[in-house]
């Protein structure tokens, strides 16, 4: 599997969606998705593996390109993507939401961490719903004020 960045586009009336894999670093370009010009962006970050400090810098400059009035959706969030969205401010622009993100799990049974996809109405008052897999329930792995921090900033 390459490792650079791809981006998959589905343009459905006055939406696009973007499929987002790979690195986002130095070398990522949006310059695709700048060229769509749409009332409603989708991103889905589900197969984003990597990003560093570099990526973060093109991502922010490339939130900034998009149209002022646009509306802006993320789903599947990876936790090294969330881990972003809580350190860097302009991340996500105001006004953006974020329908569905991954978080830590612990199985102890297993004996392994779990990434378990979540929908944001799910966490209620900061604090991780109960999960379970195959009949074993799951510990939230991470501090949740810490992780579930995103969520304060959705309008």
């Amino acid at each position: 599997m390459s490792t650079s960045l791809k981006l998959e586009t589905q343009i459905l009336d006055n939406k696009v969606e973007v499929k987002v894999s790979g690195q986002i670093d130095e070398d990522a370009t949006f310059e695709k998705i700048l060229n769509i010009k749409q009332e409603v962006y989708i991103f889905d970050l589900e197969g984003v593996s990597l990003i560093n400090s570099c990526g973060v810098r093109e991502w922010i400059n490339f939130l900034e390109k998009l149209p002022e009035d646009a509306d802006i959706t993320y789903k599947n969030v990876p936790q090294i993507v969330v881990e972003q969205i809580n350190m860097v401010q302009g991340f996500v622009r105001p006004g953006a939401r974020i329908t569905s993100f991954y978080a830590p799990y612990y199985n102890e049974e297993k004996d392994e961490v779990v990434k378990v996809l979540l929908q944001s109405d799910e966490v209620a008052n900061g604090k991780a719903p109960s999960k379970s897999e195959d009949g074993t329930d799951l510990e939230f792995d991470a501090i949740e004020a810490q992780y579930f921090n995103f969520l304060k900033q959705q309008g």
